[in-house]
């Protein structure tokens, strides 16, 4: 069971295939989600858009049980009307699945590592809509629905378990969660909290551990190690590609790759506004793709290393460029794959179209032969930081890695700021794929 949907072979003896839909239909829980998201949000779509009927968000839902806090969850795969404002019971917090499994993440724990945090503002990621969508095996597998989604987190600890040295009432916190984060309580291992650096505001705090975590990792296991982990050197070329090299992980790929001993970084940039953010952030060269036919703006990219190949490509964007992302890789270079963009509907509403594009797109992914590989001395690997629940260690490593980095000064991302009642807008704002910056959700006004 490959449930890390971790695409390596290097010397293998293999075929993998890179495709969402083969990687999830293994899953009869998974398939039964998406099955049931279809459902939804093509009812939704036919209501809405056919009927010219207003559809209302779950999450005016009034709730009867006794309550200090709030968090808000989504009940079922579907649309943004599957969202709703939740009470969390007195006495309980939302957590991680690694405390507590299949609980809905509303839970009471006694473990003594959890430390509890009032939370004043979580970030909104791309892999939540995903989860909406019920299409994130993670969340189905150790989860379900309905399911509080969230990996950000920001605000102050307001309760420590007994012999805790790292933390005490009061602290400004950030940290991951695995699930769990849109809440206003959140109990989560020490290990997975760090204090927030002097100078850095909660909800800047709270937009970088997913983004920052899932950079680290992939420079890590493309063999650009952060100084401090260890001195190897893969290869004697030193120069990468990022795709998406504004966005939320890419943007946190190129700060720190010169960090990791990279020495040049092209990036690329869907439009032409982001051209100068992604030079300011440290891209060497940024090749902007809007309005322009793949094979013109590829030849750029390939123009702007030199006519040389890559030592490691950073590729989210599925199907639109992951054939050709590999194929402009050096030997001993490394496709890091971490996302499929491009497979992913990005209108709000989501007719039978949208999902025939879903499927087509997976259906037309690329296959990697694992013997051409060994030929050809290179490697594809993929990760999903959401199922490294026994990592803990690892990712304890990765966040002192960030918080030094954090204190020497980094760019920060813009912050859009929504309130709690507006996690359906923000919802809708990242599946346009018309925002920029981080989407930030204020917990209390």
């Amino acid at each position: 069971e490959n449930k890390h949907l971790h695409l390596v072979a290097i010397g293998g003896t293999c075929v993998v295939s890179a495709t969402l839909i083969s990687s999830l239909i293994f899953s009869d829980e998974v398939l039964m989600n998406q099955i049931l998201a279809v459902t939804q949000t093509v009812s939704a779509w036919f209501k809405h858009d056919v009927l010219g009927r207003k559809l209302a968000s779950s999450s005016s839902t009034p709730s009867t049980v006794p309550s200090e806090q709030q968090a808000v969850e989504i009940v079922n795969p579907g649309g943004v009307e599957q969202i709703r404002l939740v009470n969390v019971p007195v006495g309980s917090t939302t957590t991680d699945y690694n405390v507590a499994r299949r609980t809905k993440i509303l839970f009471s724990t006694t473990r003594k590592d959890i430390v509890h945090v009032s939370v004043s503002h979580f970030s909104i990621n791309f892999a939540d809509i995903a989860i909406r969508l019920g299409l994130y095996e993670s969340a189905i597998r150790n989860v379900g629905y309905p399911i509080v989604p969230g990996f950000d987190i920001a605000g102050v600890v307001s309760k420590v378990p007994r012999g805790c040295k790292d933390f005490s009432v009061g602290d400004k916190v950030y940290g991951a969660t695995l699930f769990g984060g849109y809440s206003q309580k959140v109990g989560i291992p020490e290990n997975q909290l760090r204090k927030i650096p002097e100078g850095i505001g909660e909800d800047v705090a709270a937009s970088l551990p997913a983004v920052s975590l899932t950079a680290i990792h992939a420079l890590v296991i493309s063999g650009f190690v952060p100084n401090g982990m260890t001195d190897m050197k893969l290869g004697s070329n030193r120069s990468i590609l990022v795709h998406s090299a504004s966005g939320g992980v890419g943007g946190m790929l190129v700060q720190f790759a010169k960090r990791c001993g990279v020495e040049r970084v092209i990036g690329v940039v869907g439009r032409e506004e982001k051209v100068d953010y992604c030079k300011k952030l440290g891209a060497d060269v940024v090749v902007c793709k809007q309005g322009r036919r793949k094979e013109d703006w590829w030849a750029e990219v390939m123009e702007g290393n030199g006519g040389k190949r890559f030592a490691a490509v950073f590729d989210a964007n599925g199907v639109e460029t992951i054939k050709d992302s590999y194929e402009s890789l050096d030997m001993t270079g490394r496709l890091v794959v971490y996302g499929f963009h491009t497979n992913m509907t990005h209108g709000t509403s989501l007719n039978p179209l949208s999902w025939l594009r879903m499927l087509w797109g997976a259906i037309k992914m690329p296959k990697f032969d694992a013997m051409m590989m060994t030929l050809d001395s290179r490697a594809v690997l993929g990760f999903n930081l959401s199922f490294f629940e026994n990592e803990t260690e690892l990712i304890g490593q990765y966040f002192d890695i960030l918080n030094g980095w954090l204190k020497d000064g980094i760019t920060l991302p813009k912050i859009n700021l929504f309130e709690m009642d507006e996690v359906a807008l923000a919802h809708e704002l990242i599946q346009s794929g018309k925002s920029q910056g981080k989407i930030v959700i204020r917990t209390r006004k």
